[in-house]
C-alpha cells in the first residue's frame, strides 16, 4: 500500500509595491477629495489673474521674467502649503489611515511616498506659473529688452521655491495630522514670526536666517542668489520643514494610527 502525500506549498512572497506606485496613489487621492480638487482649481486660477493684473496694472519696464514669474510664485506658494497639508492629513480626516497602514506596513514608505507625490505637485504648479508668465509675456512684448532675461535660472528657483512651500505644508500635516489645527497653525505661527521679526529690529537678522519670507523670497525673483542667501534658505527649510516632519514622522512611525 502506497501513502501519498501532497507537496509542500511554497511560501508566498509579497513583493511591497514600489515607491512610484504609491506616489502615484498619493497623487491620485490628492485630486479625489473635493477639497483638494478645488483647491487644485483655486492654485490655477489666482496663478492667471495675478500674471493677468501684473501685465495690465505694472509698467512695461516690469514685464519680464524675475517680476511677473516672481509675483506669481508668490501667490501660489501662499497656497501651496495648505495642499502639502491635505496631502497628510487626508488619511486622518477621512479615516484611511488604519487601512493604509495595513495595506503598506512600512510607515516610511507611506512618508515617502507622499513627500514625492508633494514634490510633484509642487513641480507642476511651478510648470503652470510659467506657462501662465510665458504667455503674458508673449502677449504683452512689444520689443522691450530684457524680457527673457535668466528666464532659465529664474524658472529654475521659482521650481525650488514652490517645493518648499508645499514641503512645509506637508512637515506641519505630519506634525499634527489634524487639517484645521495644521492650516491655522500654517497660517498664524509663520505669519507671527514675520511680523515679530520685521517690527523688532533685534531680531531682523534672525528673520534673515529663519523667516520663510524673507529667506525664500531670494527664489521668487526678489534677490540674487548667492552663498549667504542659499545658506538662509537651507537654514529656514531644516527650522520649518525638516523638524516638524521628523517630530511628526517619529509619532506616525512609533504611535498607533488613532493615536
Amino acid at each position: 500500500m502506497t501513502t501519498l502525500y501532497a507537496p509542500t506549498a511554497a511560501p508566498m512572497t509579497l513583493t511591497p509595491p514600489p515607491l512610484a506606485r504609491l506616489a502615484l496613489i498619493e497623487l491620485r487621492k490628492a485630486v479625489n477629495t473635493r477639497a483638494g480638487r478645488w483647491l487644485l482649481v483655486l492654485i490655477g486660477l489666482v496663478a492667471v489673474a495675478d500674471a493677468a493684473i501684473t501685465a495690465v496694472t505694472d509698467p512695461a519696464s516690469n514685464h519680464n521674467v524675475p517680476h511677473v514669474l516672481g509675483d506669481t510664485s508668490q501667490l501660489v506658494a501662499v497656497l501651496l502649503p495648505v495642499l502639502g497639508i491635505l496631502l497628510v492629513t487626508s488619511e486622518w480626516s477621512q479615516h484611511t489611515a488604519l487601512t493604509t497602514f495595513t495595506l503598506v506596513p512600512r510607515r516610511s514608505r507611506i512618508i515617502a511616498a507622499k513627500v514625492v507625490a508633494g514634490v510633484l505637485l509642487a513641480a507642476a504648479a511651478g510648470v503652470v506659473c510659467v506657462a501662465v508668465t510665458a504667455t503674458v509675456l508673449v502677449a504683452a512684448d512689444h520689443g522691450q529688452a530684457g524680457l527673457w532675461h535668466d528666464a532659465g535660472r529664474e524658472i529654475g528657483y521659482a521650481l525650488v521655491f514652490q517645493i518648499l512651500n508645499l514641503l512645509l505644508g506637508v512637515g506641519f500635516g505630519l506634525l499634527f495630522r489634524n487639517t484645521p489645527v495644521a492650516v491655522v497653525v500654517y497660517f498664524v505661527i509663520p505669519t507671527a514670526w514675520s511680523i515679530l521679526t520685521s517690527a523688532v529690529s533685534a531680531l531682523t537678522a534672525t528673520g534673515r536666517w529663519l523667516d520663510p519670507s524673507v529667506a525664500w523670497n531670494h527664489l521668487a525673483g526678489l534677490g540674487t542668489m548667492t552663498a549667504a542667501p542659499w545658506a538662509q534658505a537651507a537654514t529656514t527649510a531644516a527650522a520649518w520643514i525638516a523638524l516638524p516632519a521628523l517630530a511628526g514622522g517619529w509619532r506616525v512611525l512609533h504611535r498607533p494610527v488613532d493615536a
